[in-house]
């Protein structure tokens, strides 16, 4: 599973996201995170306001890697995501500036949100056929036997409560037309999106983040690889040998 997900040359990852709630401290509102930027600087020297003046963007030189810090909230998210143990020592070297700086009392909401974006094209299926590469049961009626025409669009959103917790899924999920940024005004490639955002709904201990983070890992990493079928995941592992 992690050979297709993380290392494929196309992988279909555009996004991991970790985030975390917090009660609201004025603090970081009302004066520069001077403290907390030189924690992180080195990794993170891309720094601007964000447009409202509440919060504050530090991003990777490289742009791959962004930290969006507001007064009730801390955000980490990554364009190039190569496995959950580095993303895991990211979120961790993050988490841990803001307790230096700020000292949040607890965690009242984290999520971890991994969107995804498969486009069949990019691992050799030049005659598409959805039905043999995602899973029908994700597919719905455009899974059906006999189905016929162009899909031009769909979106389904869906939360269910994740077994023995009180935790949370979020998954939003359809067809989409792709277009690369500098193909704005060529016809879009058909594409199929997986968004999945896992979350808590109850306050959380600082001591626990890392616990509930790894679970909801491993429940995105299983649920991906039920998306999509033996055929699509073994071209993208093969793009990854």
């Amino acid at each position: 599973m992690n050979s297709a997900w993380e290392q494929s040359t196309h992988s279909p990852l555009l996004s991991v996201t970790c985030q975390v709630q917090f009660p609201t401290i004025l603090k970081i509102s009302r004066e520069l995170p001077t403290f907390f930027q030189e924690q992180i600087r080195k990794d993170y020297p891309l720094f601007q306001p964000t447009q409202d003046r509440r919060g504050y963007r530090l991003g990777s030189q490289d742009s791959d890697h962004e930290i969006l810090l507001l007064p009730d909230s801390l955000a980490v998210r990554t364009s190039r995501y190569t496995g959950w143990p580095p993303f895991q020592t990211q979120i961790s070297e993050v988490v841990h500036a803001l307790q230096v700086c700020y000292e949040p009392a607890f965690c009242a909401r984290t999520s971890l949100r991994f969107q995804s974006l498969l486009r069949p094209t990019l691992y050799g299926f030049t005659k598409i056929q959805w039905a043999a590469l995602i899973n029908a049961k994700i597919l719905g009626p455009f899974g059906l036997p006999g189905h016929k025409g162009q899909l031009q669009g769909s979106r389904h959103d869906v939360v269910v409560a994740l077994p023995k917790s009180s935790d949370r899924f979020r998954f939003i999920h359809g067809f989409v037309q792709y277009r690369e940024a500098k193909q704005a005004h060529q016809p879009g490639v058909p594409a199929y999106l997986l968004d999945q955002d896992y979350f808590t709904t109850q306050q959380l201990a600082w001591s626990d983040l890392f616990s509930t983070l790894d679970r909801f890992e491993q429940e995105a990493r299983q649920f991906f690889r039920l998306c999509v079928t033996d055929q699509f995941h073994q071209a993208m592992a093969g793009k990854a040998a």
